[in-house]
């Protein structure tokens, strides 16, 4: 009898499987027919709709509904899946170096792909492909109207000032793109598509960071998605961009540093902070102001670190000091190319330093209204367009999932103190430095200041605000919901992004 009834209930217990799982693709083609009418509806309101525009866009759109239905339960496989679907759609829809800065990264690749590291301060000796004139002249030509389609030239010519002003970078930023360009010339690719390749292996490279970055931190796994599926990233990463190596290591250094916050008392190793430290000084040359994030194990609680661990991590911060300082002698060698009129980083200092109250107040009305630097993130080309609507709705979104997202373990006030003051050290690093290389001598407004630059602390921003409920507070429903929301609504915001740039040029 006992195991008739067995039987019964191993039938009711499949059967409700079977019955949840039609639901769950149920939803999930539900879903994927909304992103189909987003699509449509973006393409509407930003008039799109040319043939050219819908032809792109019906092809774009089964991509998009075949990639939310089968998207899997690991996020980190999901956010890898996104983002090479959105970048590949906007490396080739995107124009030939149009993307902001894109005409001096191509040069660094190209100049990296024949195995030169570092930037000379000889002119003669900045050689790269002539074929960057061949790409530079064909620049906001898209990929079915351009003269690129032939063989590289292999002759060599002077670039000198693209090259410069790349000075501030490592060549680690340029690896991707530079083996990109390499491989397509090993296999006699034309001039196009050895460009397009470089796109796309700096695109492979930075799905890859944002991936390992979710499946490393223990906490925030959400956040860390929604923060590295975000258009302007994903965008940047799908052009010839060194951000996407900087974004990439910064997301990695911060899921790194929430595996350290989320151990057991005693369980931080001397090792980790030596690692830690490393990602940190990585950091360094490819993303400066974000080096502040080697302060951050300072603020985990003292219980948690092994006997010598927390000492290192005071000599981690000195030894990270040092190697800003020295890599910023470095790089200062050569000055930048492109500097505005007006601007010089001593008789700026010396104007701050000349009235530093009145000046305090100066730069604290820049920082409170350079916040609105953020809708920034929604516009695109060389900021030639977008939508502040957008950006607007994005950080509702992720500001709103920040704050109340369920939490998965109460910090102390301290570690929280810590990130935000670290979050502000890096914002008004930022903020000063280019008042002091782009903003001409005087001037009570800065310049220069994008919302990519910060995109990097995007996912600090849950530890110092977080106040949702346990997740143990909650019943299964509630927490597949909210894993419904932050997966999906990224790819709503991705669409419509990417709808506005199909605009623009079809």
């Amino acid at each position: 009898m006992n195991r008739r009834i067995g039987q019964i209930r191993e039938k009711i217990d499949l059967f409700a499987l079977l019955k949840a799982g039609r639901m769950q693709i149920r939803a999930r083609w539900a879903y994927a027919v909304l992103g189909g009418i987003v699509f449509f509806g973006s393409l509407f309101i930003f008039d799109g709709w040319n043939e050219q525009a819908l032809i792109i866009s019906s092809v774009a759109a089964v991509i998009t509904m075949l990639l939310i239905v089968f998207m899997g339960k690991a996020l980190y496989r999901n956010a890898f899946l996104i983002i090479v679907c959105f970048g590949m759609l906007f490396c080739l829809v995107t124009p030939i170096l149009d993307t902001p800065d894109e005409t001096a990264h191509l040069a660094r690749a190209m100049y990296l792909a024949r195995g030169k590291f570092f930037v000379s301060q000889e002119d003669s000796q900045l050689l790269i492909s002539e074929d960057y004139k061949r790409i530079y002249s064909q620049s906001q030509k898209t990929l079915f109207k351009n003269d690129l389609n032939v063989s590289d030239s292999g002759i060599l010519m002077i670039e000198s000032n693209g090259l410069k002003a790349t000075n501030a970078y490592a060549f680690v930023s340029y690896l991707p793109q530079a083996l990109g360009i390499g491989f397509g010339r090993l296999i006699n690719l034309s001039v196009l598509w050895s460009y397009y390749l470089g796109r796309i292996t700096n695109l492979l490279f930075y799905a890859i960071m944002i991936a390992l970055a979710i499946k490393i931190t223990p906490l925030f796994k959400q956040l860390f998605f929604i923060a590295g599926t975000i258009p302007m990233g994903i965008y940047i990463a799908a052009s010839y961009n060194q951000d996407a190596f900087g974004i990439g290591i910064i997301f990695v250094t911060l899921a790194f540093y929430f595996k350290l916050l989320s151990k057991q008392d005693h369980q931080i190793k001397v090792l980790e902070i030596v690692g830690y430290t490393g990602l940190c000084m990585l950091i360094t040359v490819t993303k400066f102001p974000f080096v502040l994030l080697v302060l951050l194990p300072a603020f985990i609680p003292l219980r948690k670190f092994d006997k010598a661990a927390y000492q290192c991590v005071f000599l981690g911060i000195i030894l990270a000091a040092g190697f800003s300082l020295a890599w910023m002698k470095f790089y200062t060698a050569i000055p930048h190319p492109f500097v505005p009129e007006g601007v010089n980083m001593i008789k700026q200092i010396q104007f701050l330093i000349g009235d530093p109250i009145v000046n305090m107040q100066m730069m604290g009305q820049n920082l409170l209204e350079g916040l609105i630097n953020y809708l920034m993130l929604f516009n695109f080309g060389w900021l030639s367009y977008g939508s502040n609507g957008l950006g607007l709705l994005y950080l509702f979104f992720y500001g709103s999932v920040a704050v109340f997202y369920p939490r998965e373990l109460r910090q102390s006030p301290a570690t929280r103190i810590g990130a935000l003051l670290v979050a502000a050290g890096i914002y008004v690093a930022i903020t000063l430095s280019m008042y002091l290389t782009w903003t001409p001598v005087g001037s009570s407004v800065v310049n220069g200041v994008q919302g990519r630059y910060f995109i990097g602390f995007l996912p600090l921003i849950p530890l110092m605000l977080n106040i949702g409920p346990s997740f143990k507070q909650l019943e299964p429903l509630q927490i597949k919901q909210y894993g419904n929301i932050v997966t999906l609504v990224p790819v709503y915001f991705l669409i419509m992004s990417f709808t506005l740039t199909l605009k623009q040029y079809y």
